[in-house]
């Protein structure tokens, strides 16, 4: 199973890896959310792009594995400062952590106390891919574990996408150079797909313009 970074919608090429931020951009109140979670022991960063919480993550957690398209893991970028991989990177500054490509998933044995997948969802512009995603995540769940599922609901800093052609749950948007997804997924949006997937919803809300959902596999966690 794959997680395509290059898709093609309507003739359109869409590089999905364009979307990932750096760790200068974290997301403050995710930050506090993580280093205050309950849930202790393995985490697993899905679609962990350029490293942006990696920092709050090892921190926390005994042991952190960062996945993401083989793409994205292996091709030469600047994570904090330094010209690397992530592979590299997390080898060279983390202990207890691993970096696996999305397409040797399978291949991972163990499964995670807590899952992060922050702004992933919205930044794939394929419902099919969407779903492999969420039943990916169920799938590497402890019994007792919990998935942090974070979106963008608004579009208040990208008012330029809205000027875009209407696609799945956002907007494709061209410029000279490339072409560009952005999904706009507000909690009840978020819930139905993991629900679709045979996830419980633990509970969601919203938050300066994203949406928060927290699943598991049981009810009672």
């Amino acid at each position: 199973m794959g997680l395509v970074l290059n898709y093609k919608i309507n003739g359109i090429i869409i590089r999905s890896e364009n979307a990932a931020k750096p760790y200068t951009m974290p997301s403050n109140y995710l930050c506090n959310y993580i280093e205050s979670s309950i849930k202790s022991g393995r985490a697993l960063d899905f679609g962990c792009g350029k490293l942006r919480y990696s920092e709050q993550l090892v921190n926390k957690f005994e042991t952190v594995t960062f996945l993401d398209s083989r793409k994205q893991l292996e091709r030469v970028q600047i994570i904090r400062g330094v010209q690397t991989t992530i592979p590299e990177y997390v080898a060279n500054n983390y202990k207890n952590a691993n970096a696996v490509p999305f397409e040797s998933i399978d291949k991972i044995t163990n499964h995670y106390d807590f899952i992060l997948c922050a702004n992933v969802l919205s930044a794939i512009p394929c419902k099919s891919t969407i779903y492999k995603v969420i039943s990916a995540i169920r799938d590497l769940l402890k019994s007792d574990g919990e998935a942090m599922i974070v979106n963008q609901y608004k579009s208040s800093y990208f008012k330029k996408y809205e000027s875009g052609i209407k696609h799945l749950h956002g907007y494709i948007y061209q410029n000279s150079r490339n072409a560009s997804y952005y999904g706009l997924l507000d909690e009840i949006i978020v819930s139905k797909i993991c629900l679709d997937n045979n996830l419980v919803i633990i509970k969601s809300w919203r938050k300066a313009g994203s949406s928060y959902v927290v699943v598991g596999k049981n009810k009672h966690i």
